[in-house]
């Protein structure tokens, strides 16, 4: 099954600790679009990641780790400029530079090969509007810089609290309390996350391969809430990481399946 994602690159920089002297310092591979793709990548999908990165030493050593894991970086532009930079400490974001994530990013032409397109709320406006005039099957996770109104948007459009409370979402990601689709709620546990930057990432990666597999709406969300609940709670990681172990999370819960086919084909409708 192959799909599209069109999202942000950034590097990764997380603190943990208050001590100078003691704190831990985590870096990674990040940014939203690329934590998704690695994901769906883990789980064996062809991933095709449309990105930009920048010509400093940063994009240069991003682009060597992530061909260390044979992804795919075919598609991800090298342009002159900046490559995104987040830093974290004890999970609150202390600094965002936003590089070369502020350009656009060229779409294909033609996007009828993909099972699905997934895109985030880090790369411009133009951009997500091309993405949905040009594909079916989208999924948009605005993200907090996302300024775009939603209402006329064929996606699919997730997001949390925060975000949805200004425009038109489908997904609506609760934290701790869960989350809902339309007048599906899906509670959590209620157990504040010990590292949550990231774990809408992780959810949106266990959503859409439930999707995929022919789940219904409260299966994703269900498999979804509880993959964050029990990953949000590992750590010290960077999202990136965390990601990295969603193949052990789902070997372990035995609900891994063959990605290279779909078990239904409903999600050719939309969803």
């Amino acid at each position: 099954m192959k799909i599209a994602i069109f999202g942000g690159t950034f590097w990764d920089i997380f603190l943990f600790g208050e001590d100078p002297h003691k704190t831990i310092i985590r870096e990674s591979p990040g940014g939203s679009g690329l934590n998704v793709a690695y994901g769906l990548f883990l789980l064996g999908y062809k991933v095709d990641f449309y990105s930009n990165v920048g010509e400093d030493f940063r994009g240069k050593h991003l682009m060597d780790e992530l061909k260390r894991s044979d992804f795919d970086v075919s598609h991800m532009s090298i342009l002159h400029g900046k490559t995104g930079l987040f830093i974290a400490r004890n999970g609150r974001p202390l600094a965002v530079e936003i590089g070369v994530n502020r350009e656009n990013i060229a779409v294909p032409p033609v996007m009828n090969d993909y099972d699905l397109v997934f895109a985030t709320g880090e790369v411009p406006e133009k951009t997500l509007k091309v993405v949905c005039e040009r594909s079916q099957n989208v999924v948009i996770d605005i993200g907090p810089r996302a300024k775009i109104d939603t209402s006329g948007l064929k996606a699919l459009i997730i997001g949390n609290e925060k975000e949805c409370s200004r425009t038109r979402c489908d997904v609506v990601k609760m934290g701790p309390e869960g989350a809902r689709w339309g007048d599906i709620h899906v509670p959590g546990n209620g157990k504040s996350f010990f590292y949550p930057i990231g774990l809408g990432d992780l959810f949106d990666v266990v959503l859409i391969h439930e999707l995929l597999k022919g789940r219904s709406r409260r299966e994703a969300l269900e498999k979804a809430v509880e993959c964050s609940q029990i990953l949000g709670q590992e750590g010290p990681v960077t999202p990136f990481e965390r990601i990295s172990r969603l193949k052990s999370f789902y070997t372990s819960h035995k609900t891994l399946e063959n990605c290279g086919k779909s078990t239904d084909t409903s999600h050719n409708n939309g969803y």
